[in-house]
């Protein structure tokens, strides 16, 4: 995929994030931070003031030194539709905070979302609850190779899901799937992988 470049990830160096986005007209965060290899931490209420953003896709994607994410991270951000690879590669985080996407009603994609986060143990229960138009999950924790775990509820609300193509890909450290994971997922037609 060709990457569109933007201010932050045009400067490698960014350590330190110390404010809010005050621009609340901003739409795409798209690529925003991507590859800021030396950021270590994101700021509670980044994104408040953006209430019209739609697209967190590649945000955060190659932060491979940020350690956590903050609760309440898009908690303001009701119209956001794809969250694609916004923490792809990001290695060093190890939790998922409960709750991350309960307020992302419209949300519709979540591929590759957490693909290479080889930190990550689990995943909260019902994390996906309130996400009930997503239709792909494609890759979404693909190359976790620490999770040893997955919440046996965790695609219950989802019931438009037509795509879990390489979700759980290359998890070499998953103990077992949980039996009815895909139970409530009557469109899903793609599990390749």
């Amino acid at each position: 995929l060709l990457h569109l470049p933007c201010q932050a990830r045009l400067n490698h160096k960014l350590v330190l994030i110390n404010t809010p986005f005050l621009n609340t007209e901003t739409e795409d965060f798209s690529y925003c931070f991507c590859q800021c290899s030396n950021l270590t931490s994101i700021p509670e209420g980044l994104f408040d003031k953006n209430i019209e953003v739609t697209s967190f896709e590649y945000c955060f994607q190659d932060c491979s030194k940020l350690e956590s994410i903050p609760t309440g991270l898009f908690d303001k951000n009701i119209n956001v539709t794809s969250f694609n690879y916004c923490f792809q590669s990001c290695e060093k985080i190890s939790n998922i905070p409960i709750g991350l996407f309960e307020r992302n009603t419209k949300v519709t994609d979540f591929e590759y979302c957490f693909e290479v986060c080889s930190n990550l143990t689990s995943i909260p229960t019902r994390l996906f609850d309130k996400n009930i138009n997503v239709t792909s999950f494609f890759g979404c924790f693909q190359n976790c190779s620490t999770l040893e775990s997955i919440p046996k509820e965790l695609f219950d609300k989802n019931i438009e899901v037509e795509v879990f193509r390489g979700c759980f890909s290359n998890c070499t450290n998953l103990k077992e799937v949980p039996e009815g994971l895909f139970n409530n997922n009557k469109k899903a037609t793609n599990f390749m992988s």
